[in-house]
């Protein structure tokens, strides 16, 4: 049985040609996990969008070893990381495909008055899969966080990501004065990073609120290593005008 790539909050394994994934917490977040492992199926069937389909549908979690795992069988694709320009915007045009297969189902929230949807909520880093030698997004996984909401917060929570994992060196943002030229290259690359994720994302949203999400997302979450980027980000997101 072989791990594979991830495992930052759940344990996955390669084992007889199925994925395993063994759940961290599973029994606490059954319920939200069960209806993610359904919804990736769903995708799986039913969309162009490469996911993990169940080995046994009736069986979407099952108990083992006193922890709570699911089986899938293998999806194709690479996961890359940090992402590049061409791949930021291959991953921008697959989510709004995928809003669209995941919101075409019944139970789709609709008439809200805002853009409301089924949101994966971790479309991010190693839950997107790439073509072999390509920038083409070709799939997604772990849709145990798949919750109901707008769709500017999916789209600030990716971009806070998508941010704080632009590559090269960083200084601290509340380092003054910078180093010369140093910080105004980065606000360029993150500037870059943000265009090519909203400006190739397919579906109506309010920049302003995604603005804000970001925000929210940069200022709450520890991002270990990579919190110096994450300070400039902040500065960067503040800094832009709707």
């Amino acid at each position: 049985m072989k791990q594979l790539f991830g495992g930052h909050r759940n344990k996955v394994y390669k084992t007889n040609g199925f994925v395993k994934v063994v759940w961290k917490d599973g029994f606490k977040r059954q319920k939200q996990i069960r209806e993610g492992v359904l919804l990736e199926n769903f995708v799986a069937v039913h969309a162009d969008i490469k996911s993990r389909m169940l080995v046994d549908k009736s069986k979407p979690v099952e108990e083992e070893d006193g922890g709570l795992v699911t089986y899938f069988h293998y999806a194709e694709g690479e996961i890359r990381y940090p992402w590049n320009l061409e791949e930021i915007s291959s991953a921008a045009k697959l989510l709004g495909k995928l809003h669209k297969t995941i919101n075409s189902r019944k139970d789709s929230p609709s008439g809200t008055g805002r853009t409301v949807l089924n949101i994966h909520l971790d479309f991010a880093r190693g839950n997107i899969l790439f073509w072999p030698k390509t920038s083409d997004a070709i799939g997604v996984i772990d849709f145990e966080t798949t919750v109901q909401g707008p769709v500017e917060q999916e789209l600030g929570r990716s971009l806070s990501f998508i941010l704080v994992d632009t590559p090269g060196e960083v200084y601290p943002a509340k380092q003054d004065p910078a180093p010369q030229g140093e910080l105004p290259i980065l606000f360029t690359k993150l500037k870059q990073r943000s265009e090519s994720f909203l400006t190739n994302y397919g579906l109506p949203y309010r920049k302003e609120d995604v603005v804000e999400w970001t925000k929210k997302y940069l200022s709450g979450d520890d991002f270990g290593s990579l919190n110096s980027v994450r300070d400039a980000a902040i500065q960067f997101i503040n800094a832009l005008t709707y």
